[in-house]
């Protein structure tokens, strides 16, 4: 989704974000630590997919929002995210289609999956996790149910994903915010009966996304489509909410790579579709070059983030720093690993100190990556 900036300063939004405030729903969400932003949650960017789900009805969106925080705050998402146990975390990220760390030209991040991996095991360790009632405690992260689970991944979309790619200015129209992925699906290995038995998974994902993070996806391109696609998509469409449905384009595997390149720059593109880009299924995102200069890095490997969860918060000087958090081993991690730059590409002066191992954000020390 591209949203021009001039809507954002319509007054038709403006009397949305009104009414939000008058409402209290901009609040600072409870349960965020001291110094994270709130991107992702009740910014600028997450209330405009809210206003342009609803047709720039304002009281309609107002309404969508609300649900939203209601079942936000039933699954008890920011604790979970917080406190999730990584390795929980990376046995979900496969489940759902992930950033690879790649962008379109216009700058808006690319997320892959193989539909091939929703077979067998990982099938039976979703249905298991869907009917599990919502964990009220955070340090038993094994009985997480699959929506906390999704939330966790989706949240680091949105928290931490869409806000470093909206900070980027090597793209079209910088001004605008970058609200929304495109997905490529891979579904060369789809069969009927595959597609018979996803159709709760379908279901639950889209009613997902379609209430809790509207219009976060810009375009779905189901690549390598088999010849009798048209009849399994005919069985699950009406699993599928709607709005998420018209974002599909349908493609075969000779039209795979001329469509993508129109779109993304051949080296982000995955080996598999023609390009240059070496994706695996449940893969840590591998930033492309454009990012990785954006970014002061911190022990960790230029252009490979931490597994888990990630967020970011104000440090230093004002500027964002992201951090690594989640549990490992039962023990809470927050760790440093990036920092934004400032727009000239040269990174301010950061204060480390402990011979490099913590690093003082807002009023707190926390861990760098070593």
């Amino acid at each position: 989704m591209a949203v021009d900036a001039a809507i954002y300063q319509s007054a038709a939004f403006k009397e949305f974000q009104d009414l939000c405030r008058e409402k209290g729903i901009l609040e600072r969400p409870a349960g965020l630590e001291q110094h994270d932003v709130a991107d992702g949650l009740t910014d600028d960017a997450t209330l405009m997919r809210f206003f342009i789900a609803r047709n720039k009805d304002s009281d309609a969106a107002f309404q969508q929002l609300k649900e939203a925080f209601e079942t936000r705050k039933t699954v008890n998402d920011i604790a979970i995210h917080q406190n999730i146990d990584v390795d929980i975390y990376e046995s979900t990220r496969p489940l759902y289609p992930h950033w690879t760390g790649r962008r379109t030209k216009r700058g808006i991040p690319i997320c892959a999956y193989d539909l091939s991996y929703l077979s067998g095991g990982a099938l039976v360790e979703y249905h298991k996790s869907r009917n599990m009632p919502h964990s009220t405690s955070t340090d038993q992260s094994s009985t997480l149910s699959a929506t906390q689970r999704a939330f966790a991944t989706y949240d680091t979309l949105t928290r931490f994903v869409l806000p470093l790619c909206s900070a980027m200015r090597d793209r079209p129209n910088p001004e605008s915010p970058v609200s929304s992925t495109i997905y490529l699906v891979d579904a060369s290995q789809l069969t009927i009966k595959q597609a018979l038995d996803v159709r709760n998974y379908a279901q639950d994902i889209t009613k997902l996304l379609a209430t809790c993070f509207p219009e976060v996806i810009d375009t779905i391109y189901v690549l390598n489509a088999p010849s009798y696609f048209s009849k399994i998509w005919y069985l699950v469409k009406r699993f599928v909410d709607p709005n998420t449905a018209s974002k599909l384009v349908i493609l075969t595997s000779e039209e795979v790579l001329p469509t993508l390149t129109q779109t993304i720059d051949l080296e982000n593109i995955p080996v598999q579709y023609g390009g240059g880009f070496s994706f695996k299924q449940g893969m840590v995102p591998e930033l492309d070059l454009g990012l990785r200069e954006r970014l002061e890095w911190f022990g960790t490997k230029e252009g490979m983030v931490p597994t888990g969860p990630l967020k970011w918060r104000i440090g230093v000087q004002g500027r964002r720093v992201g951090v690594a958090v989640g549990t490992e081993g039962g023990e809470q991690r927050e760790v440093v690993f990036v920092s934004l730059t400032v727009e000239d590409g040269k990174a301010e002066e950061t204060k480390i100190v402990e011979n490099d191992a913590t690093m003082v954000v807002g009023d707190h020390e926390v861990k760098v990556v070593a």
